[in-house]
């Protein structure tokens, strides 16, 4: 197997919009989730050198304002604060053969604001 190449991705997001009424005023739900498959950090596939598979999250609620002229969106990455390893860099041995280690970035929140003009 190739180095850091998984066996498989999948993604999925749903939606949902609803009106708010009379006023014009919109609301967006959208929850989004990534399954990345078992990868190799190194090209000899050993145990020592296998990167399980892991998951995340996102979601948000955005408001849409009358005819869509702003938005305010909160949001937030990695809902489950989701710590898995995804991917590794082991040295040669002229440098000790130490290995670092990529994880996911802890849980995030988040607010975003946009106006058309």
């Amino acid at each position: 197997q190739l180095p850091n190449a998984p066996k498989f991705k999948v993604s999925m997001g749903a939606q949902y919009t609803a009106d708010l009424g009379s006023s014009g005023l919109g609301a967006v739900f959208r929850v989004d989730y990534a399954l990345t498959g078992t990868a190799y950090a190194r090209i000899f596939n050993r145990p020592i050198d296998r990167v399980s598979s892991y998951d995340v999250v996102n979601a948000q609620v955005q408001l849409n304002g009358p005819e869509d002229r702003w938005f305010a969106r909160l949001f937030v990455q990695n809902l489950f604060d989701n710590d898995a390893i995804t991917g590794e860099f082991v040295a040669d041995a002229s440098s000790g053969l130490f290995t670092n280690v990529f994880t996911l970035e802890p849980r995030r929140f988040g607010i975003a604001v946009g106006v058309k003009y």
